[in-house]
């Protein structure tokens, strides 16, 4: 389920920064000297931290989910926000070798429409993460067609 969440993720991210950059007619990172890898690391990075923060949340607890849990949630989209801005600034520096436009790089990416909608991409992912393990009942296997049930009910 968490690879399902990593795709929806990515596709959420890659869908809401074309329809931005349409509405706004505004690159997704302005910088002319950013290089083609700066976006995908940053955004490999967003993806990162929330997989890992949600992960986090889940597997350590021996019991089955009975609620859906706000904390993590919020934990997700802000890390993924923060990894997507500060991996973005570190990238940044090391390609270009300037601290202090890094320092701006980051200033400007984490007031930016597209940082945000990392983040709230973020929380809606983790959202429905907790909600479909939540639906799950316990001990389910693999689905079965009609005919494959048990008609013992």
């Amino acid at each position: 389920m968490a690879a399902f969440s990593v795709a929806l993720y990515v596709a959420f991210i890659v869908a809401a920064f074309g329809i931005l950059s349409l509405l706004l007619n505004r690159d997704v990172i302005n910088e002319p000297d950013a290089g083609p890898l700066l976006g995908p690391i940053m955004v490999g990075t967003a993806v990162l931290a929330l997989v890992w923060v949600v992960l986090r949340a889940v597997l350590p607890s021996p019991e089955r989910l009975t609620q859906i849990p706000p904390l993590p949630i919020f934990i997700a989209g802000v890390a993924a926000y923060l990894g997507y801005c500060i991996s973005g600034g570190v990238v940044y520096s090391l390609s270009t070798g300037e601290l202090f436009r890094s320092v701006l790089f980051v200033g400007d990416e984490m007031t930016s429409p597209f940082s945000i909608a990392v983040a709230v991409s973020g929380w809606l992912i983790a959202l429905l993460f907790f909600v479909v393990l939540l639906a799950k009942p316990a001990g389910s296997g693999a689905p079965e067609w009609p005919w494959e049930k048990n008609d013992n009910d």
